[in-house]
């Protein structure tokens, strides 16, 4: 394929190549680009890799790189709970995992701390569901007892609406997601622990979700942080 590069009208930071008879290239050649703009053919040079950046980052790139090597790490055990508590906002590209890596990176990330998340910041669900009302927790050898008080005459809030519980342990990347269920005007739910379940410490997580039999997914309230027990 023979081109004329010498009749190229030479523009910052491309070049445009004039009418003629002569065929002209498309895609990658070298460090050049050719492609189709408004009629005419572009050529533009591939920016060079910054090999300085990729092999010697600077300070702020490694902690960045840190920050999203440990949210990662103390989201992934828990993925599968996320879609649930974010189904209304999942995407094929924006997973469960993105919603609350942004709670966890704006609020719940400090570098100087450790462990350097606060679970406290950690959001397991989000929807404009009524979400439960001066909620407690309590320990008790091998069950917890979640409490709060029954507000399903509010709003959109129906005495059937669900419970969605998660118990979360980082440190061992253990997690419990009660399959068992609690209705929002029982008050009530106790959650039995096994033998290994018991002698480690949770952090422990309440929303109410709430089925639509049309669609098959549920509507969830945004969770409460309960505690440490």
């Amino acid at each position: 394929m023979i081109f004329n590069l010498f009749h190229l009208q030479i523009f910052k930071p491309m070049a445009t190549l004039p009418n003629s008879n002569v065929i002209l290239p498309k895609g990658k050649i070298g460090n050049l680009v050719f492609y189709t703009l408004n009629g005419k053919t572009v050529v533009r040079s591939r920016p060079a890799a910054n090999h300085k950046n990729k092999h010697h980052p600077s300070p702020l790139q490694l902690m960045q790189r840190e920050k999203l090597k440990t949210i990662n790490a103390f989201l992934k055990p828990i993925k599968r709970a996320l879609d649930f508590g974010y189904q209304e906002f999942l995407t094929q590209s924006k997973k469960g995992m993105h919603w609350a890596y942004s709670e966890i990176n704006t609020k719940g990330y400090n570098p100087t701390r450790e462990p350097k998340i606060d679970p406290a910041f950690l959001s397991i669900s989000k929807g404009n569901l009524l979400g439960p009302r001066n909620p407690q927790i309590s320990k008790n050898g091998n069950s917890m007892e979640i409490t709060w008080l029954d507000n399903s005459t509010e709003g959109k809030a129906q005495a059937t609406d669900e419970t969605f519980i998660l118990c979360y342990c980082p440190e061992q990347e253990k997690y419990i997601w009660s399959e068992q269920k609690f209705r929002r005007n029982s008050g009530q739910a106790i959650i039995t622990l096994g033998p290994d379940q018991s002698v480690l410490s949770w952090h422990v997580y309440l929303a109410f979700s709430q089925l639509n039999i049309k669609t098959g997914k549920s509507l969830l309230s945004d969770s409460v942080y309960l505690g440490k027990v």
